[in-house]
């Protein structure tokens, strides 16, 4: 049987519309799980930077939620250090501080100006505030590296970190998210023998060679990752610098 060509055009397009709304009624309905995965991966990765959990193990679903409502506190600083509360960080009218108002604030910054928004997230062991993690955010070689760099509760000492680089090469740039190149971080200073703030280089090579007295402030870069370990330096005393007059109040207590 033949069919006219205004019935298979007519047909194709009642297919091709039946499809896309298909497609679009999955991808709505979707939509809350992958936001739900997304929150719990950043999360996941700042439970990391700051130690949690204990053990190591890795953590999924309602754990993360869990672990996170217990043993974290997100707060907003600006620039001088002093927490903003309630509505004076208000930035998307929705009447809550959060993650967006940062965000929005960090997007009408002047480029290498620091935002009048700042998030921090403090671990806590029960009563007591053991560790503070505050992001990071670079430029490796195919595109933005970021992270989570967590200090002790006198802002002298790492006690842990995290990168995020999705768009570096496997092998290269993309070793600063494994453990052989984090694990270096741990008990590196912040601070110099004055207790003034003094940031972390990542250096090419041995540090301690080429690092000769200042180890306490050198990392190994990523061997043939360059640009990588150059972005992460960068990144590393932009974040300590933007944060630095909050970690004075904390090493003055």
């Amino acid at each position: 049987m033949a069919f006219s060509s205004g019935y298979t055009i007519g047909f194709a397009t009642a297919v091709c519309l039946v499809c896309s709304l298909s497609i679009a009624s999955v991808s709505v309905g979707l939509k809350e799980r992958q936001d739900d995965n997304k929150r719990r991966d950043l999360q996941s990765n700042i439970l990391g930077a700051l130690g949690l959990p204990e053990d190591g193990h890795d953590l999924v679903g309602e754990e993360i939620d869990q672990l996170w409502a217990a043993r974290v506190d997100f707060r907003v600083i600006d620039p001088s250090g002093a927490l903003v509360v309630g509505a004076d960080g208000d930035r998307d009218g929705d009447g809550d501080l959060d993650e967006e108002d940062v965000l929005i604030s960090l997007g009408n910054a002047e480029e290498g100006a620091v935002p009048d928004l700042c998030s921090l997230y403090v671990r806590k062991d029960g009563d007591k505030e053991a560790s503070y993690a505050i992001p990071m955010m670079g430029d490796g070689l195919w595109g933005p590296i970021t992270g989570y760099l967590a200090l002790n509760p006198e802002a002298t000492l790492v006690t842990g970190v995290t990168f995020f680089a999705p768009k570096e090469t496997p092998g290269l740039g993309a070793e600063i998210q494994n453990a052989k190149f984090k694990d270096q971080w741990v008990g590196k200073k912040v601070v110099d023998s004055t207790g003034k703030g003094k940031t972390i280089q990542v250096v090419k090579g041995a540090a301690d060679v080429l690092c000769p007295g200042e180890t306490d402030w050198c990392v190994d870069g990523v061997s043939g990752a360059t640009i990588t370990s150059r972005g992460v330096d960068v990144m590393v005393a932009q974040s300590l610098d933007w944060y630095d007059n909050y970690l004075i109040t904390l090493r003055g207590r």
